[in-house]
């Protein structure tokens, strides 16, 4: 009976986990939701997420196309005043990173950028997810923020 009990608890902990919707605010103010079921039907990349001497690969959508969802401009249409913008991922313990939104671009970057709900190819722990900030090519895991629950586009002064 505890085996069965148990097994529902952390089946409803996954499920809530994963049901989360994700509030995106665009370089204009406009303000969207997005639900996993949205999220999920992006574009998708991967991010190694550096642990320390382990390399841990992270799969998502890619933070572009979560920033588009949101009329950020990307890519070409990037150029002037956006180049001077910053990008502040917030997770839901209040933990925030910032980043320009020149290094969002993978027109501008190597390493991709993505909204982890993977890592190794399973859904993340209730401790990282539903959704972790996972930043190819950094050094240091500092700016990985879990549990992202809103994510701004803001212009510098």
């Amino acid at each position: 009976m505890r085996s069965v009990l148990l097994a529902a608890l952390l089946a409803a902990l996954a499920t809530a986990a994963g049901a989360a919707d994700l509030t995106v605010v665009g370089l204009g103010g406009k303000t969207i939701t997005l639900t996993a079921a949205q999220l999920a039907a992006l574009p998708r990349g991967e991010a190694i997420l550096h642990e320390g001497a382990k390399a841990v690969p992270y799969q998502g959508p890619t933070l572009t196309s979560v920033l588009r969802e949101a009329g950020t401009p990307v890519g070409p249409r990037a150029h002037g005043a956006p180049m001077h913008a910053y990008v502040a991922v917030t997770g839901a313990d209040g933990y925030v990173a910032v980043l320009s939104l020149a290094e969002t671009d993978p027109e501008f970057r190597k390493g991709p950028i993505v909204l982890a709900d993977q890592v190794s190819g399973k859904p993340l722990d209730a401790r990282e997810g539903p959704l972790r900030l996972v930043i190819g090519d950094d050094l240091k895991s500092w700016r990985a923020v879990r549990n992202v629950a809103r994510i701004e586009v803001r212009s510098a002064p």
